[in-house]
């Protein structure tokens, strides 16, 4: 007992902050603007697509690009993150990552776009795994549960970021400008932030290899993570064809479903610590999934629109701090480095949110747009029994 004691006092000291209250803030800040940035090139988008000419199927394969870059650069953000600490990787990856962007508002070539999209993506999953530390060590040095506090401003941020480009962009009328401004905004508040952020991730100094393969308990959470983000994935692309083409939703109403999602989701995540606090991280994910198959259910066969939005709306609740709850128990679970450990996690997570709608459009093709849902039951209920029989400790 005194040896473990030790061990805690050593940590907190090798983590002292000049500030816990504003490194929450600096969280916060930080999940916020990532969402924003995201919000912010969905606008420029359509900008894009007419500056280069091209059309649907050559825009969508350019944007793959975003997801490659995201891809290859997570598994070594673990690595790089607990070799440098949270503080030098923020500091180096948020101003590339709005310059990036800012580069995207005007770039002239497909050639151009791909090269600055697979960087802007690289970015992007580096800081989503310098974020997911960041939380971690504030809930182990501040003693309070932030996990889902801190996901729901990524999901503010896109709304606030739609929002203030499309204001921009109609004042300004200029896409170059409007990106502009933004970004600058964002990076001067983070270099104010950055002084918040953890130093180092770990008190000794040994080498952490560049990617290592999770095993165990950490694997299994890479698994339910790949299908949990696969959720959000698979209702963004496929939410809405759904309820036109099947339960013959017009197509001005269609986009609702996702909507109903993303506001009740958001709502969630930001109760979803003190919900975790009192039933506990395992139930909450456990039940989270259940409850979620019984939605995809209701999609798949009640036959009524108005039922199925009420299922999104009940889905967004359900799933909202599955996510959470998961990177919350991997912090808890960890064996080894903690920064690879979640960088496993997250790069089995975002493979999930690219490969599901691709697996879901051939489950549509070959077996009919029902299927897909039908197809997220069965995943779900796969998930569930893992999560019961993983040796999971909280």
């Amino acid at each position: 007992m005194q040896e473990k004691e030790i061990r805690e006092n050593s940590a907190r000291e090798c983590f002292t902050l000049l500030s816990v209250p504003k490194s929450i803030m600096a969280g916060r800040f930080a999940y916020l603007s990532l969402g924003a940035a995201m919000a912010v090139w969905a606008a420029l988008i359509p900008f894009a697509m007419e500056r280069l000419q091209v059309n649907e199927a050559q825009l969508g394969l350019l944007l793959l690009c975003l997801g490659f870059g995201a891809t290859i650069s997570m598994p070594a953000a673990g690595a790089f993150t607990a070799r440098f600490g949270c503080r030098a990787m923020q500091l180096v990856c948020i101003p590339v990552y709005y310059l990036a962007l800012f580069i995207l508002s005007f770039v002239s070539t497909p050639l151009s776009l791909a090269i600055f999209l697979t960087i802007f993506g690289a970015m992007s999953g580096m800081l989503d795994v310098v974020m997911n530390i960041q939380v971690a060590l504030l809930e182990q040095t501040s003693g309070r549960r932030l996990m889902s506090n801190l996901h729901a401003l990524y999901m503010i941020g896109v709304a606030l970021g739609a929002g203030l480009a499309a204001i921009l962009l109609q004042v300004l009328g200029n896409q170059v400008v409007a990106a502009g401004i933004i970004g600058l905004l964002i990076v001067a508040a983070m270099l104010y932030f950055q002084r918040y952020f953890f130093p180092k991730t770990r008190c000794n100094e040994e080498k952490t290899p560049l990617f290592t393969l999770p095993r165990g308990v950490i694997l299994g959470f890479g698994v339910i993570c790949f299908f949990l983000y696969m959720i959000e994935g698979v209702l963004m692309d496929w939410s809405a064809l759904f309820l036109n083409k099947i339960r013959l939703v017009p197509l001005s109403q269609a986009g609702l479903g996702y909507a109903l999602f993303a506001v009740t989701m958001t709502f969630g995540r930001l109760i979803g610590d003190k919900l975790g606090t009192r039933f506990g991280a395992r139930n909450l994910l456990f039940y989270g999934v259940c409850f979620s198959v019984l939605c995809f259910f209701a999609v798949s066969f009640i036959p009524h629109a108005y039922a199925c939005f009420f299922a999104f709306f009940c889905l967004g609740l359900f799933a909202s701090n599955t996510v959470p709850m998961l990177f919350f128990l991997t912090t808890k679970n960890s064996k080894g480095s903690l920064s690879t450990c979640i960088a496993s996690v997250s790069t089995l997570g975002y493979l999930g949110l690219l490969a599901g709608p691709a697996i879901m459009g051939f489950v549509a093709h070959n077996l009919g747009l029902p299927f897909v849902f039908i197809t997220m039951c069965i995943f779900l209920s796969l998930v569930a029994v893992l999560i019961r029989f993983l040796p999971i400790k909280e």
